[in-house]
């Protein structure tokens, strides 16, 4: 276990400090951890319940970086993390130092409902008949702005507004890189929140 994820179970001297993002809209029960702008990831084999959940960023005082998220399934305190897996998948088969996660190669991890990332296509397909021409990319004109509203930690873009499923992007630790998620666990051995860790608290 990291000592991100020790830490978050057995907190120590507030060096870790949980930021409220927006909820995150679930309308399939299928969630998604991913770099938004380059996914086409699978969404994990346990399936939530639809509704609406909260998000938060975690911030390493000491390293000055978002450590990790969390989506928040419950108000009840995991005990124990399990990695996330999507289907075919089997974290038996992991050696010690492997792990199932996602790359991140634009700085941006995300939680989203699978609905929201299969519609960030369609949103792109959108902006370039939109802007013709002019368009750069989906970051360059749309993500990047959607940051800026927070000083460029983190964003909620909604990327079906028929649907209103969105997409709730953080900054992910220090930039690209491999990262694995968790599903906390109760004492009831119920699942109550979904974390990724951005391997910032060593």
């Amino acid at each position: 276990m990291s000592k991100f994820l020790q830490d978050l179970l057995e907190p120590a001297n507030g060096s870790l400090r949980p930021q409220p993002l927006d909820p995150l809209k679930v309308i399939s029960g299928k969630i998604v951890a991913c770099d938004p702008l380059t996914s086409t990831l699978e969404a994990f084999e346990y399936t939530i319940q639809p509704g609406t959940y909260p998000v938060y960023a975690w911030h390493s005082e000491q390293a000055g970086a978002i450590a990790g998220a969390e989506l928040r399934l419950s108000d009840n305190k995991p005990v124990r993390w399990e990695l996330a897996v999507r289907p075919g998948q089997d974290a038996s088969t992991l050696k010690e130092d492997e792990l199932f996660g996602y790359p991140v190669d634009a700085g941006i991890g995300s939680f989203a409902d699978q609905e929201a990332i299969s519609s960030m296509e369609a949103l792109d397909q959108k902006l370039q008949e939109e802007l013709g021409d002019e368009y750069i990319s989906m970051y360059d004109d749309l993500v990047a702005d959607i940051l800026d509203e927070h000083d460029g930690v983190w964003g909620n873009l909604t990327s079906d507004e028929e649907t209103g499923v969105n997409v709730v992007m953080f900054t992910s630790g220090f930039g690209d890189g491999f990262y694995a998620s968790y599903w906390g666990i109760d004492e009831n051995d119920e699942v109550v929140s979904l974390l990724t860790d951005f391997q910032v608290v060593q």
